[in-house]
């Protein structure tokens, strides 16, 4: 009939160091996957957003009138190029008033943010129009100046709300020590 070897007459073998299989360090396929899925595990897009909505949130309880402010300034920053353009402005300047008297930034964020965007225009314009090349007649220059200052209107809008979202996060500066009280190394 049938005879089964038992267990007692052979143990099981452990494979020799060197025949384990790939160099310690190494990842073999099923660690690999393991290691990716736990990656994957680890950063979800659902906490990415779970965690700026958590931080809107927070800085909302903190500092209602900032975190508006921040917000008028990027619709206005996103509405300024389109056809109600006058209606960007307007949102964007409702939020360059509510944040200019707002204790939540110093004179230098707002400064910063608020005149940024408008040193961006006029500098940035000047450059563009002066690489653009020559033009039959001033209407032109005036076409591609205007052109080229809605779009750099709008980033730095953007640019100017998100730093002043960052500084929310950040908190106000302290006072700025003078040189001669400073400590040197």
């Amino acid at each position: 009939m049938n005879q089964v070897a038992t267990s007692a007459t052979a143990p099981p073998r452990e494979p020799a160091p060197a025949a384990a299989g790939p160099a310690k360090g190494v990842p073999t396929p099923a660690r690999m996957t393991t290691a990716r899925q736990r990656r994957l595990q680890l950063i979800q897009p659902t906490d990415v957003t779970r965690g700026i909505a958590a931080g809107v949130v927070d800085a909302w309880r903190q500092n209602p009138l900032a975190v508006v402010a921040v917000t008028l300034l990027v619709l206005g920053g996103l509405i300024f190029p389109l056809v109600v353009w006058p209606v960007g402005l307007l949102i964007w300047l409702a939020g360059v008033g509510i944040a200019t008297p707002l204790k939540q930034w110093s004179p230098v964020d707002k400064l910063l943010s608020l005149g940024g965007p408008l040193v961006l225009v006029i500098a940035g314009t000047a450059i563009a129009v002066s690489i653009g090349g020559t033009r039959q007649n001033a209407a032109a220059y005036g076409h591609e100046a205007l052109a080229e200052a809605a779009d750099l209107f709008k980033v730095g809008a953007l640019l100017g709300a998100l730093y002043l979202a960052w500084r929310i996060q950040r908190g106000r500066r302290g006072p700025a020590e003078p040189p001669w009280a400073r400590r040197r190394p």
